[in-house]
């Protein structure tokens, strides 16, 4: 254990992440042996932020400014590592867009509250930087961005680790040799222009071939795990119920930061149950005969839709209030109860950019290597989910015409 966090091991806002699952929902819906925490995840992204910046440092000894660097910052570095998700609401990803909604933060911000005002400011004192942290967790700036991409990247150690680790703890036995790959990765740039100096691979076929396995596995894990349907809309439903009752004193508070470092999966859960009979049917994971059911499945495409530029710009720029806002109008339109009808826009992941280091022609962008990276394509999906018994009283063409009309006179 680093020396700068064995004095603050036992603070609340670390040891909370010991009773936060990683997979949230799905280790109460589909993977009940998923019961790994954000703790022992940011444990094991702390370790190979270490290993990877040695392995760095080792690899461009002959970049000097570039190592020094990255020597100077390992403590920095390896601390992002651990902290990164700390800010994470109980729940994870299915509180995202409520806390947002609440208190105008993402968790990468929280992250920036609670190392400010909660973790105690002896970290400084071994070594750490908090501003330099916070900047590698959620990147303002470009200074030295070859840092903070081994952290916040499309390689970065965060999804090394959750890839590997969820696939293990869900059952999925991927043959990845990260080793190997961690081995692939290295510096691009100059070190006399070191603010333009950029994580990246090796321009090795032994690279490629290597991250093309990574790309399968990261896109796999989306489709078989993170994006799996009972899941994803028990953790619709669980949103939605924060959502109903968002001005109510007792969900506020949850998300103020003094209780926020306190709260787990298991206080918030008892939260909700305590507001009211009117929650208990967004809980499936206490029931899961409570589970909506999928009432439609389409994807947006401009052959099919007729999107405005309106419609279009809040889809690429917040889809998630986009997807709230259209279940409160279906369920307006059809003269239901408020999420009785959940919309849900789900975008499939495609690979960001990730750059190889071609000496002779500077940069050279994988997916111009790999036939596999280039056929992935982004796509655009449209569900609805609805509780069973409105379901039945309705035709699915009624819901497929109502969601057309708000869709293509969306203002």
């Amino acid at each position: 254990m680093p020396h700068w966090l064995v004095g603050i091991k036992d603070e609340q806002a670390i040891r909370r992440m010991i009773s936060i699952r990683q997979l949230g929902l799905k280790a109460y819906m589909d993977f009940p042996g998923a019961i790994h925490t954000r703790y022992s995840h940011a444990l094991g992204t702390m370790h190979l932020a270490g290993k990877m910046t040695e392995l760095l440092s080792s690899k461009v000894n002959s970049k000097q400014g570039i190592v020094k660097n990255l020597k100077s910052n390992k403590d920095n570095i390896m601390a992002a590592g651990f902290f990164h998700d700390i800010g994470h609401a109980p729940f994870s990803h299915a509180a995202d867009y409520v806390m947002k909604t609440i208190t105008g933060k993402s968790h990468e911000d929280m992250c920036g509250d609670i190392l400010k005002q909660i973790i105690p400011s002896e970290i400084e004192k071994c070594g750490i930087n908090k501003d330099t942290v916070i900047n590698m967790v959620n990147p303002k700036d470009d200074k030295y961005q070859f840092l903070s991409q081994i952290i916040n990247s499309p390689l970065d150690c965060d999804k090394l680790d959750y890839l590997l680790r969820d696939a293990y703890h869900v059952g999925l036995k991927y043959s990845f040799d990260l080793d190997l790959f961690l081995r692939s990765y290295t510096i691009i740039g100059n070190e006399t222009s070191i603010n333009e100096c950029i994580l990246g691979l090796d321009s090795t076929q032994q690279a490629v071939i290597t991250t093309e396995l990574f790309v399968v596995i990261w896109k796999s894990m989306y489709d078989l795990v993170y994006l799996i349907q009972d899941s994803r809309i028990a953790e619709k439903m669980l949103e939605k119920a924060f959502l109903l009752y968002r001005d109510y004193e007792e969900i506020k508070c949850l998300f103020e930061l003094q209780t926020f470092i306190k709260g787990n999966d298991e206080s918030m859960l008892v939260t909700l149950r305590g507001i009211g009979t009117d929650t208990q049917k967004f809980l499936a994971m206490d029931n899961p005969k409570r589970l909506y059911q999928v009432a439609l499945e389409k994807e947006l495409r401009e052959k099919d839709y007729k999107m405005n530029a309106s419609f279009m710009a809040k889809l690429h720029n917040d889809v998630d209030a986009l997807s709230d806002e259209l279940s409160i109008k279906l369920a307006e339109t059809l003269e239901k109860e408020k999420y009785d009808f959940i919309c849900d826009i789900i975008k499939s992941k495609t690979p960001n950019k990730i750059n190889l280091d071609s000496s002779k022609k500077g940069e050279e962008e994988l997916r111009m290597r790999s036939d596999i990276v280039r056929i992935i394509k982004p796509k655009i999906v449209m569900k609805v989910y609805a509780n069973a018994e409105v379901l039945h009283s309705f035709e699915k063409k009624k819901i497929q015409e109502a969601i057309k009309h708000l869709v293509e006179d969306y203002t």
